[in-house]
């Protein structure tokens, strides 16, 4: 079993003139926060995560979480790095929205909130309204890209679209016409599948928006290396290959350099 670590959030204001605390602190600004925590914890896949325990303590509001240590000194990184660089234009989408949403709290509710964890206590990252933790304005384009994995659902009533599982990445959720699937003749639900879709890209991080995946076509794949195809393709590139000099190609690829 896996060590644990823990991740605090702790909350300081004011409910009208009182100072803030648990009895304060009100279930719905609660479910917000664990909302957040969770993809700070697990910005990726968090169907199979592992549990996150939670308590509340005296102390201004103290919102204590615990999970795995792998994951809570990740954020701790996270956290250090965000201190230290004064940014969040270093991070992924998904992770840098949910620092802009605890900063957006405490400029609303004039809260402070720490962050910090139990595995880089002197890592520790404050915000409220004199911070200002957003995206600097980045810079988005259209691109088209591959990608394979498992398909772990399929369909919809009001938005149709394909969940994807890419080993590494987590789940990516492809937009598809009803019209596509319902004329699929094979169940892909369960099946290793190539996509070819078409989003939007941050150019200065990499980053897809996740949210913006439009299919535009199904890829089927084999896994398995077969020895046997990779000759057939040998063979099929001989005919134009047997013509060209090595070195000659090389050069015109290089280009030429004077010494």
């Amino acid at each position: 079993m896996e060590a644990l670590a823990t991740f605090e959030v702790r909350i300081d204001g004011k409910r009208g003139s009182k100072d803030l605390k648990p009895t304060e602190f009100d279930i719905r600004e609660l479910r917000g926060l664990l909302d957040e925590v969770e993809v700070l914890l697990f910005p990726n896949d968090r169907r199979e995560r592992p549990v996150i325990s939670y308590r509340v303590e005296e102390g201004s509001v103290r919102n204590i979480f615990q999970t795995g240590v792998q994951s809570i000194a990740s954020l701790g990184a996270v956290i250090g790095l965000v201190n230290a660089q004064r940014t969040l234009d270093i991070l992924e989408p998904r992770t840098a929205k949910a620092f802009e949403t605890i900063q957006q709290w405490a400029i609303e509710k004039d809260y402070t909130f720490t962050l910090t964890t139990s595995t880089n206590p002197s890592d520790e990252l404050r915000v409220d309204r004199s911070t200002a933790y957003f995206r600097s304005e980045a810079t988005v384009v259209e691109t088209e890209l591959y990608l394979y994995g498992k398909v772990t659902d399929a369909g919809g009533k009001e938005k149709p679209n394909i969940h994807l599982q890419v080993e590494g990445q987590g789940i990516f959720t492809i937009e598809a016409e009803e019209s596509f699937l319902a004329a699929l003749e094979n169940n892909i639900l369960y099946h290793q599948l190539g996509i070819r879709a078409i989003g939007r890209q941050n150019v200065q991080t990499g980053e897809i928006e996740r949210g913006s995946l439009k299919l535009i076509e199904l890829i089927d794949y084999d896994q398995r290396y077969e020895d046997n195809y990779l000759a057939r393709l040998q063979a099929k590139a001989k005919g134009w290959l047997k013509d060209i000099d090595p070195d000659q190609y090389l050069n015109d690829v290089r280009g030429q350099y004077d010494v």
